[in-house]
């Protein structure tokens, strides 16, 4: 029997109209009330994810997180026929995933879901929408007393998250790769287009590239695409004028003339110490005035910016 208080939860958090189904390979759009009479049910709302489900494919899985040392889920729904379950975790804040979501939260997300999925071994592909409903008798359900909910800071505290999402990521990884790719590109890019009444083309081809960028195991929904390319080509239009331009050459020349400074450094140093090898006799170093002469340098030059070569030489 279901406990009141994750019955709550599920109603409280699954959409006005969610996706359900008699099997995870067919979807159909009903009220939440007949969708919650169905074994198969959307349990996220589009714009936020308000669980972390784990697909686990394996036998035993009903105890998978608390094998890998996880807290416990707020739910495990087992199928009794093969023992694979999914295992979800209720987040106390959802997190927003929608074109306007801030892109901080998001990524920490993701990387909780990479660490939870990698330390059970759960399917890396699953992305949704439909997952095991709870409520639904097909299902034997596992759940702690209360149906806790947790905050992602605690959640993290029992893995050790990514510094980056690998590549081909899979759930909530694949908007924050998606976003990365793309606004990488929409900085370089914009200066081609920049500039009065080319907003609209500038809008669609970030589009397009967000399309092409969407190769994933699993690919983003339409909706989600057309999301992303939406932020990136308003915050980067935005952000963009011909002053940026300047500072930008500036950086990039600045960054240069370090680089060409660092090597010309380098090279003279080199012929430092070659003079130094081919005149020091006996342990005996000559003097700079010496060094200096046959260097073509300055004995300013040499005291001011190599004298760290005769005192390692003490």
């Amino acid at each position: 029997m279901v406990s009141p208080a994750l019955t709550a939860l599920v109603k409280a958090h699954a959409p006005h109209r969610p996706y359900c189904g008699l099997e995870k390979s067919y979807a159909r759009v009903r009220s939440q009330e007949v969708a919650l009479e169905a074994p198969y049910i959307q349990l996220n709302p589009p714009a936020l994810c308000a669980w972390l489900i784990l697909d686990i494919d394996k036998p035993s899985a009903a105890f998978a997180c608390e094998d890998a040392g996880l807290p416990p889920p707020t739910y495990v729904a087992v199928n009794s026929e093969n023992e694979h379950a999914h295992a979800g975790y209720a987040l106390s804040t959802p997190v927003c995933v929608s074109d306007v979501a801030r892109l901080a939260p998001m990524r920490y997300l993701a990387a909780i879901e990479h660490a939870y999925v990698m330390r059970v071994g759960a399917d890396l592909a699953f992305t949704g929408p439909l997952a095991k409903n709870p409520l639904h008798p097909r299902w034997h359900i596992i759940e702690p007393a209360n149906a806790p909910v947790y905050e992602l800071g605690y959640l993290a505290e029992f893995v050790e998250l990514p510094r980056r999402i690998p590549s081909r990521p899979a759930g909530v990884g694949r908007n924050c790769d998606l976003f990365d790719s793309l606004r990488q590109w929409a900085y370089r890019a914009v200066r081609e287009y920049w500039g009065p009444g080319r907003h609209d083309i500038w809008r669609e081809d970030v589009r397009r590239h967000a399309e092409a960028l969407n190769t994933f195991m699993v690919p983003l929904g339409n909706a989600e695409v057309a999301g992303i390319a939406r932020s990136v080509a308003r915050h980067v239009w935005r952000n963009t004028t011909p002053i940026s331009f300047h500072e930008s050459q500036m950086v990039k020349g600045r960054r240069g003339a370090a680089v060409t400074a660092k090597l010309k450094r380098e090279k003279r140093e080199q012929a430092i110490l070659e003079v130094i090898a081919r005149l020091s006799v006996d342990g005996w170093m000559p003097s700079m005035r010496t060094v200096a002469k046959e260097s073509g340098c300055t004995v300013s030059t040499l005291s001011e910016g190599y004298a760290h070569l005769w005192t390692s030489q003490d």
